[in-house]
């Protein structure tokens, strides 16, 4: 555990090892991901069950509302119904999962943090927030802005995908040099979308970890309002990531355009 200058235990920075399935190593973050991912399946999946023009169950009325919103997002994004519905699903899985993911923190599920497992003689969590893992942030990232180039790709063909980047005449030296920054921006992406959700979840369960132990016995009370904030940073995050995706995937897919979107879209968040 990480010790601060006042002497207080908080959350590690890295995910702590559980058990191994052959070579690979499953760690809290990892276990708790996959139950995280199963459970909002599973969620969707009934909610659809109940769903109708007019829903009676409020599952499926407060689902198809959420989904509702991201498709507002989409289309304002976009501009086009068809594109926006071609990337609707993308936008719904991030957002949601993303979203469900930070809201299981410390304070916010019982269990997470405190329930425990021994592994090779070292005691730690079972549970753990798998935004608050950079690996786990940092694949998401790597996934989406792979799946922008890849409907890049598809959307305009390689030669034009690649005037995105590289202006003609390629062998003017400016050309080629704006080129290579805009390559390089792309993969800056990458971390940019996992270091900002990685960083505001993480704070957030220190913040909440060192509020606990300094209150002492009224820890329950004191950490209610930074809970509470907590939320509040979760549901932007989400929202964040998911605006941002949809950006780039204008830009990506729509040329020179979607430069525009993507400063004004930066600027507002």
């Amino acid at each position: 555990m990480i010790q601060t200058f006042f002497s207080l235990e908080t959350e590690p920075l890295a995910a702590e090892k559980l058990f191994n399935i052959g070579p690979l190593a499953i760690t809290n973050a990892q276990l708790f991901a996959v139950i995280t991912g199963a459970f909002t399946v599973g969620l969707l999946l009934l909610a659809a069950r109940y769903s109708q023009l007019h829903p009676k169950s409020r599952l499926a009325y407060y689902v198809e509302l959420l989904l509702d919103g991201i498709w507002g997002v989409a289309i304002g994004t976009f501009g086009d119904r068809k594109t926006a519905l071609k990337h609707l699903p993308l936008l719904a899985t991030l957002f949601i999962f993303i979203l469900v993911g930070n809201l299981t923190g410390s304070g916010m599920l019982p269990g997470v943090g405190t329930i425990t497992a021994v592994h090779d003689g070292h005691t730690s969590p079972l549970f753990r927030p798998f935004t608050t893992d950079l690996n786990a942030t940092l694949a998401m990232a790597i996934t989406t802005i792979g799946l922008v180039q890849y409907y890049a790709l598809r959307e305009l063909g390689l030669k034009k995908h690649l005037r995105h980047y590289f202006a003609s005449p390629l062998y003017n030296p400016m050309n080629l040099f704006i080129g290579i920054n805009e390559v390089f921006g792309e993969l800056l992406r990458i971390v940019t979308l996992s270091m900002r959700l990685f960083g505001v979840i993480y704070a957030g369960e220190v913040l909440i970890a060192a509020v606990g132990q300094l209150t002492g016995n009224l820890g329950w009370l004191a950490t209610i309002p930074t809970v509470l904030l907590e939320i509040f940073f979760s549901v932007i995050q989400a929202y964040v990531f998911m605006m941002l995706s949809a950006t780039y995937l204008s830009v990506a897919v729509g040329g020179s355009d979607g430069h525009k979107a993507e400063g004004e879209k930066a600027s507002a968040t």
